[in-house]
């Protein structure tokens, strides 16, 4: 196949989920570098009105990189179980997990990290909520400050460790057999 001599589409499905993770990890460092400087001294009293309304359009305009890299990062996690295990491609996904396929199994913890990211959806919708209605209330530091602790949490948690069991994944795959 004549496609297969640019882009071999197995190497492309073995690495997509490790480039869609790390856009995860670093609009995750991101939004907490540019929202936790608000919170800086030299910024905190103006920032707490404003706070409010730069999350509410910082929060609209990112939440497409979270709704397009997770599932990104879940789909072709559990693809490279399915299609990319060590078993027959006939075989079930249990099968080639316990078939002893190394990569299968950090694909799969991979795949399994990323949707935890969403577990914590009920511990922060209150948050963005307080966050997008506290305008003219004058608490949007200490609003936004509980976001990022729980924000913080999640990424240490979930997000780095999703990316690096793809990254290991992603080595097992692609490496020497």
């Amino acid at each position: 196949m004549a496609s297969g001599r640019i882009v071999d589409p197995m190497t492309l499905l073995r690495v997509t989920p490790l480039v869609t993770s790390t856009a995860a990890v670093m609009f995750s460092a991101d939004q907490y570098l540019f929202l936790d400087t608000l919170l800086a001294p030299p910024h905190r009293e103006r920032a707490n009105e404003l706070v409010p309304s730069y999350f509410k359009t910082f929060f609209g305009r990112g939440i497409w990189i979270i709704l397009t890299a997770y599932p990104l990062s879940i789909a072709t996690g559990v693809a490279n179980v399915y299609l990319g295990g060590s078993s027959g491609s006939g075989s079930s996904v249990a099968a080639k997990l316990s078939s002893g396929s190394a990569a299968a199994r950090w694909y799969a913890a991979g795949a399994a990290l990323a949707l935890a990211h969403f577990a914590f959806v009920p511990s922060i919708m209150y948050k963005i909520q307080a966050l997008n209605e506290g305008e003219g209330k004058g608490e949007g530091n200490k609003n936004l400050k509980r976001w990022l602790d729980v924000h913080l949490m999640r990424s240490v948690l979930v997000d780095v460790p999703s990316w690096l069991c793809f990254a290991t994944a992603c080595l097992k795959s692609l490496g020497p057999q």
